[in-house]
Formats: structure tokens, sequence, C-alpha cells
């Protein structure tokens, strides 16, 4: 354990007390804790955590709380000053604290602007580089949802089996209920959660690191092999998104964009009453895009955009290509930050949580494809732009006889099957007043041209609170997807729409009394099929639907999907944690 992680709070407080509220340091009393979480016998871990707050914690199954005081010897230096960014030359303004004991080295940055953009909230970076991996991993860029076009999270690269837990700044014990269950009942507290404060999408992994983003504005970079924390910083609303981690000539950097899943009155209510749609804009605080130096976390660069950018970007061509709140389109120089082009979708759109992927035709030609909801008919579309210039390829909206509802085909990211040039996605479907019954459909298009192949109505079942699909996984000619409507999984044909096979989702509730799961994407590995759902991570067999198994983790998956690296699996969840758990322990 190293010392100067444990006093580095002691640090922050006589900084406070010398220089005052101004620097806006957060203060948390430093601690040896000896945490406690009570799990089911069947699952037996033992793993280090490290807090946001530099408490080291170890996670145990008795009930008892140790605290020992904080070790000594540590001294720092504070300098203020203007810096350019390492990859665009921007000054920035920035606070730096260099701490030292006598084994070790970290540092504290504050930065309050980019360029003539004043940051609404401070950018705080905290970066331990005594954690980094001594001997990382090589990994490929992460340049889209969930690792692939097709969703199949999966590195097939050398990395061991380990274990670990790391608990973010705002944990909850494993074994908790849900927040405010008592005044929100168990679905809507479930949800809350997950979009106010926890992890709502899966982490992404980049040469031994693993970054998680984080709801309640941040993200961390943690090591791989120890999970100990490299680095982490806020940012100015929450991290709804997959960051991307992208090689550049100055080295890696990590993108990664925010958002809120709000209206606010003007823009949501108001349009309705008055019919004026163009005021609809999902995002009622800020969204943005920030690149950040993937190995010590310094701020690059930042765009700041009109409605929230939940969505994960995708990154093609030197760009960096996402969907906003406010109905566009928008392509960023990635090693700039500034707007290349953007494109109005129309009257009444906006992209919600469907993340950026795309297709490139065999001459070359690059086209970038995600979803929108419409506040208007017909409710929801699917949008394919050429990368290089913005310009509408195609659109489709579903056939007569489908009606998207709510924010479904604004929701889910589109699964791109590239060799075969089909795209899938899913949504809900048709609504029934009557008796509050809505449909789920899963559709395949020519990504050429966007024309329909198929689309089934697998199932019925009750409205799923927020996030309102799942996304679908292709893998050797098969569609693997579950719905929260529905709590199922499903496994069909990519070529014809037919169902091979169903498997209820085993420990969740399904609405209209529970938030259901199966909103992530599966992964495949070894002829197994991955997916967390509620608690748990469930394992099936990827031929039949068969469970093999619901490995116990605690607290409530949102959209999460595994990420395998190697012989390790990597996971977040709602209750603020990230997760190594070894392969062999799940198939």
């Amino acid at each position: 354990m190293k010392t100067g992680s444990t006093a580095f709070a002691i640090v922050l407080l006589l900084i406070g007390l010398v220089i005052g509220v101004g620097l806006g340091y957060a203060i948390h009393s430093p601690s040896t804790k000896t945490i406690t979480q009570t799990v089911p016998t069947t699952v037996t871990q033992t793993s280090t955590v490290t807090q946001t707050s530099t408490t080291t914690a170890t996670v145990t199954q008795t009930t008892t709380q140790t605290v020992t005081p904080p070790t000594s010897g540590i001294t720092f230096q504070t300098k203020s000053m203007v810096m350019p960014s390492p990859l665009t030359g921007v000054n920035e303004n920035v606070t730096l604290i260099t701490f030292s004991n006598s084994t070790s080295t970290w540092y504290q940055y504050t930065y309050y602007n980019y360029g003539n953009c004043l940051l609404p909230e401070w950018t705080m970076v905290y970066y331990y580089p005594y954690n980094l991996p001594h001997d990382p991993s090589q990994s490929p860029n992460w340049t889209v949802y969930a690792f692939s076009q097709n969703h199949e999270s999966y590195l097939n690269i050398s990395f061991p089996a380990v274990e670990w837990a790391y608990e973010q700044m705002n944990g909850l014990p494993l074994n908790a209920p849900f927040p405010a269950y008592q005044a929100l009942g168990n679905k809507s507290s479930a949800v809350t959660l997950t979009q106010m404060v926890g992890d709502a999408v899966g982490v992404s992994y980049y040469d031994g690191i693993v970054y998680v983003p984080a709801d309640s504005n941040a993200i961390y970079a943690i090591n791989a092999y120890t999970g100990k924390l490299v680095w982490m910083a806020t940012t100015a609303n929450s991290v709804m998104s997959n960051p991307l981690v992208i090689d550049t000539p100055k080295g890696p950097i990590v993108i990664s964009s925010i958002g809120d899943a709000g209206f606010s009155a003007s823009h949501g209510l108001f349009a309705a009453v008055t019919g004026n749609f163009a005021n609809v804009i999902r995002g009622y605080s800020y969204g943005a895009v920030y690149a950040f130096n993937a190995t010590d976390g310094q701020l690059l660069w930042v765009h700041f955009d009109r409605g929230n950018v939940m969505p994960t970007p995708a990154y093609i061509d030197g760009l960096v290509i996402y969907g906003d709140g406010s109905g566009h389109i928008v392509a960023l120089n990635a090693t700039t930050g500034q707007v290349v082009w953007r494109t109005y979708v129309g009257v009444s759109a906006f992209d919600s949580m469907s993340s950026t992927n795309y297709y490139i035709f065999p001459n070359g030609t690059a086209i970038a494809i995600m979803g929108f909801t419409l506040a208007e008919p017909p409710y929801g579309e699917l949008v394919a732009v050429n990368v290089a210039n913005g310009n509408i390829v195609w659109k489709f909206t579903l056939p007569k006889g489908y009606t998207p509802f709510n924010t479904g085909m604004g929701d889910v990211s589109p699964a791109v099957d590239q060799s075969r040039a089909i795209v899938v996605q899913s949504t809900i479907v048709n609504f029934v007043k009557s008796n509050k019954t809505i449909g789920f459909a899963v559709f395949a298009l020519n990504a050429t041209n966007g024309h329909l192949l198929w689309i089934e109505q697998v199932g019925r079942g009750y409205v799923p609170p927020a996030f309102k699909g799942g996304v679908p996984l292709i893998y050797d000619g098969v569609v693997y997807v579950g719905s929260p409507v529905t709590n199922t999984i499903y496994a069909i044909n990519e070529t014809d729409g037919a169902i091979i096979w169903e498997a209820k989702i085993p420990g969740v509730q399904g609405p209209p009394s529970g938030a259901g799961g199966g909103r992530a994407n599966p992964v495949v590995v070894n002829g197994y099929l991955i997916e967390p759902a509620g608690s748990y991570v469930d394992v099936y067999n990827a031929s039949n639907g068969m469970l093999i198994k619901s490995y116990y983790v605690g607290g409530r998956f949102g959209i999460v999907n595994a990420v395998v690296v190697g012989s390790t699996v990597f996971l977040d969840n709602s209750y603020s944690w990230a997760f190594a758990i070894p392969l062999a322990n799940l198939i």
C-alpha cells in the first residue's frame, strides 16, 4: 500500500486552509478501511478496492470496520500557469499541485478553461503514475461502441486472469437496496440511480488500462492488472458513453462524451403544448466531448454542443462523429476538437443513447449510422451520413404496421455486419393505450441503401423505464439481442429474422413492476453467450439458449456489456463499481 495515496486528502485539507475555498478542491477524510459486504455463500471474492477519495479498502465478508491514522511525510508544491494543450497548443489556465513522499510522486491538475471557453465545472485530474501498468498488453484502438461494429466486445489478445473490484466515488454496498426505493419504488429507483449516479454503460480497454465512464461526472482510468487508480478526471455532466481510445502521433488519447437524459420545460413540455417541435432538445444541462491524454489524464481539448451528447461517438477516418440532443450529427477533428461538418437531421429529432456505428463500402467510402427519436410522426428513424462531408446517404423509418414508441429508435445503438452489409436495430413499437402494452421489434437493413430486409415483433409486454430497447450483437450469422419489454434474450437468424431460440432472463423482475433486463449487447466467447442483467452475469449456451450459470456480482447492471480481454472479463455497474472477473469463473 502506498503511503502517498493514503494521505492525499490530508494534504488537500491543508491546502484548503492555506489557500482558501477559491481553488475548489473536494476534501475527503482519509482512512484505511476494511469494508464488509454480504454476498451469497456460493460466491467468494477478496479484492483490492481503491476509492477516489484515495482510501484503500479490502472487501471481505465481515461486518467490522477498522480505521488507522494516515501516514505523514508528504510535501507538495502548487503552481498556477498557462499551459498549452500538448495536443492542440491551445492555452489552458491550470493549477498543478505536485505531491511527494519518500517513495512516490503524484499530481492534481485543475483546468479552468480551454482557450476562450471557460469550463462550467472545472476539470479536476488526479494522476498516480506509480499505478501505471508495468508491462501493458498491446491492443487495437477502441473506435466504436462495444469495441466493434458488430458489438462483439471480445479482445482476443494475451491477458492473464485477474480479479479485483474498484469502488468509485458514491459507491454503494453491493447488497444494498436501490437508494430512495421507499419513495420511487424498485422500478424507478433502479433507473434513476443508473442515469444520475452510477455507470450506465460498459467500460473500454486499451493497453493495460480499463476506462470507466461514470454518471457522477467522472471518468476513471484503472490499471487492468491491479485494479488501482491511474487517473481520474471530472466532467461537466454524466459520462454515459464508452470512452474511445485512439493512438495518435503524440500518443494515445481518450475521447469521452457527456450529457443527461432530461428535458427542460422550454425544450419538452412547451414544445408539445405549442406544437413547435423545433424546440425539442434532449439534455437540460451541458453536452460536450472531451479529449484526455490516455496515460496521465491531461485535458487535451473540449468541445461543447447543444443538447446532450450521451451516445458514444465513433472514430472514423480521423473524425469523431456523434448524434446529439438537438437533432444534429456532428463531426469533429479528433486531434483538434474543431467542427469539420454538422448535419441537421430534421425538426423534432434528437439522439438519446443511440451510439454511432459505421459501414465501409467496397470503394472505401464510409457512412456513419445512428438512430433518432422524432417527437412527431414517424416517431423514429435510422440515419446514415457520408463520413467525408456529412451529406445524408439514406434514412429509414419503420414500415406500415410498426409505429415506434417513446425514445426507442433514438436509444438503441445499431449493430453492423461489415462482411454482409447488414444493419440491425431493435425498438419498442405499437403501444396499446387500453392495456398499456408494447411490442418489441427487431429489424435488419441493407447497409448500402437503408432498405428493409426483415422486421419481426418478437414479443409483447409492458413499457420498460428509461432505455427502451436492447443493443444487438451480430455473431456468425446470428443476432443476439435482449428485450427489457419481455425480459428475454433472443437468438435470431440474421438473414431472414427467424427466431432460433429465446430464454427468459433469471433473477430480474420485468415491467410493469421491475425495470427488466437485456439492455446491453451480449458477447460470445468459446460458444458461450455472456450477458449482465440485474445483479448477475448470466451465461448461456450460444447455440440453444440453455442457461449455464448466473454469477452473482451485486448491485445492478444497466446497459452494461461484458468486455472480455484475454482471460478476464471487465464490467462496471449502477452501484459505482468496476470489476475484473476471471473468465474461467463464468465459463
